[in-house]
């Protein structure tokens, strides 16, 4: 709830405005500004886009099962943090310095966050691993190498910007072969997409630092 009122307030004020600011500095203006607030407002419009059809489905008698509706919760959830994270990757692009090796708070954000989900994963490891036994040593590899590829990323080195974006993508394919779902796996697949387009926005700019 936190960040879909954030991104709408964020959102209507860049569009409005034509300017994406904070206190006195101005990050961008103008075309660049107003793009940064459609970005924040887009998970929004997707989520309404959602709930319009399945209204539409309810009117005319369709039912959705639990699991379904348990399915879109989680996908509008994802929608909206990803949504508002590449917001910020967005305006970081565009504004941060390609001159000084510095990580900016964007970035930092961005790692304590990734950090943060992947000592969630280790916390529920006993239960994902409950669920899926046969992916035991999967899962407990994917975490270890996420944290890997994190302090990779932290002191600047090309193979933790590799190594994480490659370690996103293995994740539909464990859903897929967990949950038998082309759904679930697509959903999975967009989330990862999406990780991978905010690393990409937080480096990009600071790339020539990475060795």
């Amino acid at each position: 709830m936190l960040y879909i009122i954030a991104s709408l307030v964020a959102g209507l004020f860049f569009l409005i405005s034509g300017k994406v600011k904070f206190g006195k500095t101005l990050y961008l203006e103008g075309t660049k500004a107003r793009l940064a607030g459609l970005i924040f407002l887009a998970p929004a419009g997707l989520i309404l886009a959602i709930l319009v059809t399945i209204f539409i489905l309810v009117i005319f008698g369709i039912n959705i099962s639990e699991s379904s509706n348990k399915l879109v919760d989680n996908y509008a959830s994802g929608l909206v943090d990803n949504g508002f994270l590449i917001g910020l990757a967005y305006i970081n692009f565009h504004s941060v310095s390609r001159e000084t090796k510095t990580r900016g708070g964007c970035l930092t954000f961005w790692l304590a966050y990734a950090a943060y989900v992947a000592i969630l994963l280790i916390w529920f490891l006993p239960q994902l691993i409950l669920h899926v036994p046969e992916f035991k040593n999967v899962l407990i590899g994917i975490i270890v190498f996420q944290i890997i590829f994190i302090i990779g990323i932290w002191f600047w080195k090309k193979w933790g910007v590799w190594g994480y974006a490659a370690i996103t993508l293995i994740y539909p394919v464990t859903n897929f072969l967990n949950n038998k779902s082309i759904l679930q796996a697509f959903i999975s697949l967009i989330s990862s997409l999406s990780t991978i387009l905010i690393l990409y926005l937080l480096v990009k700019p600071k790339w020539q630092f990475f060795g």
